[in-house]
């Protein structure tokens, strides 16, 4: 079973490797590395001094990775220096698995409250480990990267247990990164970035086999008199209004597209987006303004094409 395990997230760590490597996502591609390197030591060495030092180690590189600045494709020359840093990581962990001076019990204080808890494999690193947590979670507050944290404690969580600590290391957190990869490129691609709402590709795919359903538009005059900057700031309001709708919403270039299963569904919705509207204010640079926009909705016909362009006809 545990050596399932270990086969397992190596294979997970690979797939993660060129998933970041093909999406470019450098901090995914260079902390997965530094789980490759970690299994690199495991089985280089007596397995039991190799989890040693990668439970000292391992999360002190991860959070000093995370928190490293890496807007900058893998192939870039700033990479080098993130290469070095695992390069750093791999040449510690041969000569410290390999040292008998390198021991249990000069990486524990023999705090009796550990135990009554979990039972890390050393207490140093575990205090590592909850600093980590700390900032990561500092950080992640701010850019809701919530994976991370889950891929933090999954490079860990091996060394809480200590039927693992003489067995090949094993970790979770090349599978988080593998879900947060395809989660993130099947929304770019579904989508719309800036509101959140399905895009084109999403409609469709929902109107693909369907008949007889009403199709409508949404669309707002300042968007057409505004910069981009503006643009963008509006349409994620109009984006929270209609959150609080519940109708099938898509993102058209900058207009709103509903999809409604009946004309009487749709009166009854757009009736109540229109008084929404009306009702509501953006504001903009301490600018108080009610949007300006129209509406317009036919009954499909033909193809999804012809159903856009009769309602862009109609506008």
């Amino acid at each position: 079973m545990l050596y399932s395990l270990f086969y397992a997230s190596v294979i997970f760590e690979i797939f993660a490797l060129l998933l970041a490597f093909y999406f470019q996502n450098t901090r995914v591609f260079f902390i997965t590395l530094l789980l490759i390197s970690s299994h690199i030591i495991s089985v280089n060495s007596s397995f039991f001094q190799a989890n040693l030092y990668i439970s000292l180690f391992l999360p002190l590189f991860f959070w000093l990775m995370y928190l490293k600045n890496m807007n900058f494709s893998i192939l870039s020359n700033r990479s080098f220096l993130i290469i070095i840093l695992i390069c750093v990581y791999l040449i510690l962990g041969f000569a410290f698995s390999k040292s008998t001076d390198f021991n249990y019990t000069i990486l524990n204080f023999h705090l009796k409250y550990f135990s009554l808890f979990i039972q890390p494999m050393n207490e140093l690193g575990f205090v590592f480990f909850i600093l980590g947590s700390i900032l990561i979670s500092l950080k992640i507050i701010k850019n809701k990267e919530f994976y991370i944290i889950f891929a933090f404690f999954g490079s860990y969580v091996f060394f809480f247990f200590n039927n693992f600590f003489s067995e090949k290391y094993f970790e979770f957190a090349s599978l988080v990164f593998c879900v947060y990869i395809i989660n993130q490129e099947y929304k770019s691609v579904f989508f719309d970035s800036l509101t959140k709402f399905p895009n084109i590709n999403k409609l469709k795919y929902f109107t693909k086999h369907k008949e007889n359903y009403i199709i409508a538009i949404l669309h707002f005059y300042e968007l057409e008199q505004t910069n981009k900057a503006y643009s963008k700031l509006i349409l994620k309001h109009i984006a929270k209004i209609l959150k609080r709708v519940k109708s099938k919403i898509f993102m058209l270039d900058s207009d709103f597209i509903l999809i409604f299963s009946s004309e009487e569904q749709a009166l009854k919705h757009l009736s109540y987006i229109e008084s929404l509207l009306k009702n509501s204010e953006i504001c903009l640079e301490n600018e108080k303004f009610k949007p300006d926009f129209k509406m317009a909705w036919v009954k499909s016909e033909d193809s999804l094409e012809k159903n856009l362009k009769n309602l862009r006809d109609k506008l």
